[in-house]
């Protein structure tokens, strides 16, 4: 059975207590680039809600995320690419 542990983070000034599986200095590697992210916004945004700030990291975060999904499956389509056509020289050699 696996075992919850629960990290003690700092996001914003606010206290969260995260309860997983992971490893604590994984979770509080997260916890610092979601407070960066949230700094960056403030700073760049003049955004002026804590709620707003989350909101725009939670977006920006996600909107990263989708582009290197992206990125992976079109890495994915070039390999099988590539194989194919090592596929098809390996039968014209051999």
């Amino acid at each position: 059975m696996w075992q919850l542990n629960v990290s003690e983070v700092y996001i914003y000034g606010d206290k969260y207590k995260i309860k997983t599986e992971g490893d604590e200095e994984y979770i509080k590697d997260i916890a610092s680039f979601v407070e960066l992210r949230m700094k960056e916004i403030e700073k760049n945004l003049h955004v002026l809600t804590t709620s707003k700030i989350a909101v725009m990291a939670a977006f920006n975060i996600a909107a990263e995320y989708f582009m290197l999904k992206e990125e992976i499956s079109e890495s994915k389509k070039a390999i099988e690419r590539l194989e194919r056509k090592l596929d098809e020289l390996e039968v014209n050699i051999g």
